[in-house]
């Protein structure tokens, strides 16, 4: 039963057995009294019902006295070892526990009520964020949510919360004080080439290694070390899109750098190995950017839920 409902009841027993009556009408009462009166009868035990009904026994004690008080009326003789029912308590029991049981069931047969959130979310990514990370959680998105559509904005560009736009998953923290950033993992970067090529050329056992090597780099802005002083070795093809570097790399076009999260699902079909494996590089972080969640509607506020609890480290 609920708690907090109050109900006006009508007369108990006028017709008790062996002449017992409990009060001809009394005040609106808590049904809550009467269900924890109806399992201590039933357990015989205050330690049982408490435990059935996950309260304190204590609690269920002063309970079961506040309804006796409230009736006039003793109904439980309390032993040592056990609870036994007064015959006051025993016609109690007996015209409760039908009515009971039937408002619990027509509670339960009411349907869950649950808001029904609709329209559009618009976010936007890079390709490869939105293909390996967001992609495989829309379907969870859209069996919640039906009535929620999601519109993804796929750029390499850094994009304001504008034209529609609601949300931002972003490598690196973004300025602004208008904006809501949440940490959600550091990616993870390192080396992976073929099988087929690695069977025809000899793997790198360091990094000085990749100069001999077919090199699939990503482009990215100024100059990143592979070590501390030493410059990268030129790319022997460079991409912006870290996708066609793994397409590359997975059909024996040289050692890739890519990032661990995009190469996994290749490390599984056994398309890739990784190469150099004490070789971590260290990338931003990656943030989800949204208005302040007060500001957002909920459709906004259901997709950055889940993008929160399955892409948090």
């Amino acid at each position: 039963m609920r708690h907090g409902h109050n109900m006006d009841l009508p007369t108990v027993g006028n017709n008790c057995r062996n002449g017992h009556t409990i009060g001809a009408s009394f005040a609106p009462m808590d049904l809550n009294q009467l269900r924890v009166f109806q399992q201590v009868a039933q357990a015989s035990s205050f330690a049982r019902a408490a435990q059935a009904l996950r309260m304190d026994r204590t609690r269920v004690s002063r309970v079961v006295s506040s309804l006796e008080q409230a009736l006039g009326a003793r109904l439980l003789i309390r032993t040592t070892r056990n609870v036994q029912l007064t015959a006051e308590g025993e016609a109690l029991l007996r015209q409760i526990t039908g009515p009971l049981h039937a408002l619990e069931h027509a509670a339960a047969a009411v349907p869950a009520q649950r808001v029904v959130i609709s329209g559009e979310v618009a976010l936007t990514a890079t390709a490869d964020v939105a293909r390996t990370l967001i992609a495989p959680l829309l379907p969870k998105f859209r069996a919640r949510h039906p009535a929620v559509t999601v519109r993804m904005v796929l750029t390499d560009e850094v994009i304001g919360l504008s034209g529609g736009v609601e949300l931002a998953l972003r490598l690196g923290r973004p300025g602004g004080q208008s904006v809501v950033a949440r940490k959600l993992r550091r990616l993870e970067a390192g080396f992976f080439a073929a099988p087929a090529y690695l069977e025809r050329r000899i793997a790198p056992r360091e990094l000085a290694d990749l100069a001999g090597h077919e090199r699939l780099w990503p482009v990215v802005r100024g100059k990143r070390s592979f070590a501390a002083g030493r410059p990268p070795p030129p790319p022997s093809i460079a991409c912006n899109d870290f996708g066609t570097l793994a397409e590359l790399a997975c059909a024996g076009g040289g050692v890739a750098l890519l990032p661990t999260f995009l190469a996994a699902r290749h490390l599984t079909r056994g398309e890739l190995v990784r190469v150099l494996p004490a070789v971590a590089l260290r990338s931003a972080p990656l943030y989800l950017v949204s208005a302040p969640p007060a500001q957002l509607a909920a459709r906004v506020l259901a997709l950055r839920a889940l993008l929160i609890d399955e892409l948090s480290e």
